[in-house]
C-alpha cells in the first residue's frame, strides 16, 4: 500500500524532496510505535539492516547506511532521497519500508507487526502524514 501510494505521488508531480518529507515522517512514527516494544537500538538495528538489504536494488543508499549516526536518525536519508527523482526516492522508500515490516514480522510475528504498524499505515493512508507543513 505504501509502495502503490508514494509510486502514484511520484507520478502526480511530487517533487523528491516532498517523497524525502514524507518518508521521514513515517519513519519518525515507525521509531515512535516500535521503540516502546523493541527499543531504540532495535529499532535501529532493524532500520540498518533494512538499509544494507535494500541497496542491493539502489546502491546509493549505500551512503545512508554509512552515515548514520545516532540509533535512528532519519537526516542522512532525507537528504539522500531529496538528491534523487522523485520516481527513485517513491520506489526505494517503498523496498526500504517494506523490507523493515519483514523483517519485523520474522522477528515478533506477523500478527503484532500489523497491529504495531497500523496506526502508522492508518495516518499515511488517511493523509496525515502527507500533508503540507509549509507554512
Amino acid at each position: 500500500p505504501v509502495q502503490t501510494t508514494l509510486a502514484r505521488m511520484s507520478t502526480e508531480g511530487a517533487d523528491a524532496e516532498r517523497i524525502a518529507d514524507i518518508v521521514i515522517s513515517i519513519w519518525r512514527d515507525v521509531a515512535a510505535a516500535l521503540s516502546p516494544i523493541i527499543g531504540r537500538r532495535g529499532v535501529a538495528e532493524l532500520y540498518k539492516r533494512s538499509i544494507y538489504l535494500t541497496r542491493a536494488n539502489y546502491g546509493w543508499l549505500a551512503a545512508v547506511h554509512e552515515s548514520e549516526v545516532g540509533p535512528v536518525e532519519f537526516t542522512s536519508l532525507q537528504t539522500i532521497l531529496s538528491q534523487q527523482t522523485s520516481q527513485n526516492a517513491a520506489a526505494a522508500s517503498g523496498v526500504l519500508l517494506q523490507t523493515f515490516y519483514d523483517l519485523l514480522t520474522k522477528l515478533i510475528g506477523a500478527s503484532l507487526a500489523e497491529r504495531l504498524f497500523r496506526p502508522v499505515w492508518n495516518n499515511f493512508s488517511s493523509g496525515h502524514a502527507a500533508q503540507d507543513t509549509t507554512p
